[in-house]
């Protein structure tokens, strides 16, 4: 967005306040799903907004579980929908399926289990696979945790998953942030900053399909600071960037 044009903000409701906006355009229709922070239950359910005009409208609740959900990642193969979830609360990676998209969602398949992994993003290649970014997370101490992002390669004939590769995230720089983009045939990734606070910024790397995380390049830095909402606000912690049909979504967090 240019610096000067707003943001306008999607207001929370009396139930739930809304992050992970992450967008899906298909056949020229927009959905925008999201966490739904549910305030009676304090966990994460997933939600999709009907995107008409560029507005989103028609909220409604797809998917809840007893433990918390975010970062709904929408994709299509062969004509079907899937959606892979944030449920690190569950200490899995799970795979979706909509029987009536957007509206109603199958649990397909476990994809992995046992550790905590955080907004894993897919990525389609071009032999038919799809590739997974996702953020590992080993320990709960703040003191010693540690944060590995990690490759994945999904077959979708088979629904199985093969690490391919694993890097450490010393900085805390790479915790994925939204779904990959092109301009003028060049890729870019978005990813959070979170060395001294969750959600500080979004790092914007060019990248390519082998994402090679020493190699990348970081092009551009989105800071509250450098937005405005469209109550004149100016964001002091960001989190998420999306981009589908000539419309861009954050979240973000301002001062109370």
């Amino acid at each position: 967005k240019r610096k000067e044009e707003p943001f306008e903000i999607l207001p929370n409701t009396d139930e739930f306040w809304f992050a992970d906006p992450l967008l899906f355009e298909d056949n020229g229709k927009i959905w925008l799903f999201v966490e739904a922070y549910n305030y009676a239950t304090h966990k994460g359910e997933l939600g999709v907004f009907d995107v008409i005009d560029k507005t989103p409208q028609n909220f409604r609740i797809i998917i809840a579980t007893p433990t918390h959900m975010s970062y709904p990642f929408v994709y299509k193969y062969n004509g079907e929908y899937y959606m892979i979830p944030e449920t690190g609360a569950a200490k899995e990676i799970v795979l979706y399926k909509a029987t009536s998209f957007p509206e109603v969602w199958k649990r397909e398949r476990v994809l992995l289990s046992g550790e905590v992994y955080r907004d894993t993003t897919v990525i389609s290649n071009q032999d038919g696979t799809f590739t997974l970014l996702t953020y590992r997370q080993v320990g709960t101490n703040s003191f010693t945790v540690k944060y590995y992002v990690e490759k994945f390669i999904l077959d979708m004939n088979t629904m199985k998953i093969i690490r391919v590769d694993e890097y450490r995230d010393k900085k805390k720089i790479n915790r994925p942030a939204g779904s990959l983009f092109s301009v003028d045939g060049e890729i870019y990734r978005v990813a959070q900053k979170c060395s001294r606070a969750y959600g500080e910024s979004i790092f914007v790397y060019k990248t390519s399909k082998n994402f090679d995380f020493i190699k990348d390049k970081k092009v551009a830095e989105l800071t509250g600071q450098s937005i405005v909402l469209s109550d004149g606000r100016k964001p002091i912690l960001l989190h998420t960037y999306s981009q589908a049909g000539g419309i861009e979504v954050i979240d973000y967090r301002c001062s109370l």
